[in-house]
């Protein structure tokens, strides 16, 4: 009888001990500091750190309003980069057409009154502040500034990254135009 009060008790007291460890909650971690960006992001501001900046998965990069930004094209890049290739897809049709256009030339979708206009490329496009430029010569963060019209009337002025196709694109009823690839000749 005294051997099997003995194991009841340790039983218990086995118990005991096992519940009250498992019920000790620990403070989580803090998670590291983010050192990957979005899109031409030096020195923005962390997204998780504003509400503001998270739309389901989408973090919009705050920017300067345009008139206020200042866009540096290096000679070298003036130089090596002509034109870009642009994917235009037509929402109804779920047609896809490519068009090898010069870097600050204009185009019209055909059977449109849509006219695309390209500006400068960067290959590895950089904010800091209220200025685009490029930190390398390389395709890290390719980007092309479009202006887009519809009948006459701007209807987006920004620009399309390779990469990241969804970061502030060209949105329109009928066309979507995303950036294919940059070109060194045309």
């Amino acid at each position: 009888m005294n051997r099997r009060f003995s194991f009841i008790i340790s039983v218990a007291l086995v118990s005991v001990i096992g519940i009250t460890s498992c019920a000790k909650k620990e403070e989580p971690a803090p998670p590291p500091p983010s050192s990957q960006m979005m899109p031409g992001q030096m020195g923005q501001q962390n997204p998780q750190q504003n509400p503001m900046m998270q739309d389901q998965g989408h973090v919009d990069i705050q920017m300067p309003k345009a008139d206020e930004m200042k866009i540096i094209v290096a000679d070298n890049i003036k130089t090596k980069w002509k034109g870009v290739r642009l994917t235009v897809t037509d929402k109804e049709s779920n047609a896809i057409k490519e068009y090898t256009i010069a870097l600050h030339s204009k185009f019209s979708i055909p059977n449109s009154k849509i006219e695309v206009q390209t500006g400068d490329f960067l290959p590895d496009l950089k904010i800091d502040g209220n200025v685009y430029a490029t930190a390398t010569n390389d395709l890290l963060n390719p980007a092309v500034q479009v202006y887009v019209t519809d009948n006459g009337k701007e209807v987006f002025k920004g620009w399309l990254f390779q990469k990241f196709p969804n970061i502030h694109p060209f949105k329109h009823q009928k066309f979507g135009i995303t950036l294919k690839e940059p070109l060194v000749s045309i």
